[in-house]
């Protein structure tokens, strides 16, 4: 018996929200981001639409418009060691809180070079902000020095 493959149904997106509500992307934007600037009707009616739709906003669509995203990246090295391993889960724990995601890079070796590679990986991902697990002083002292524009600890 030979089967056929269906198509898998489109996520809806924002301008399915606008069409649905009957108003502009941008008031949709506005009702999803909590802006006061919103009569309670209209903000009703887009909450319905999202509803109706199951609309999940794209966290990457958003990370582009503000040219950061709502991720954090942590270096660490050898993770299966209790302390890393701790400290890697409360990150994650309080990023989450937070509304965040973390990218993990593991390093094999903490020098410099490799420092330097994973901060510039993360970067390029438009991360938040960088933690680096150092279990070692070699380890922060290779984070000093480091050109980066995103904020590291």
């Amino acid at each position: 018996m030979k089967m056929q493959h269906q198509p898998a149904a489109r996520a809806a997106v924002m301008s399915d929200v606008a069409r649905l509500a009957g108003v502009s992307h941008q008031t949709v934007s506005r009702v999803l981001n909590n802006h006061p600037s919103v009569r309670q009707e209209t903000r009703e009616r887009v909450l319905r639409a999202v509803h109706q739709l199951n609309y999940r906003p794209n966290a990457l669509a958003r990370g582009l418009a503000a040219r950061r995203s709502k991720v954090i990246g942590v270096v660490s090295f050898d993770t299966i060691l209790y302390g890393p391993a701790a400290t890697l889960l409360g990150i994650e724990r309080a990023a989450r809180a937070a509304g965040y995601g973390i990218n993990i890079v593991t390093l094999e070796r903490l020098d410099r070079s490799g420092v330097a590679t994973a901060i510039d990986a993360l970067s390029e991902q438009s991360v938040a902000g960088v933690v680096l697990i150092a279990p070692m002083v070699s380890a922060a002292v290779a984070m000093h020095g480091l050109p980066t524009g995103v904020p590291a600890v």
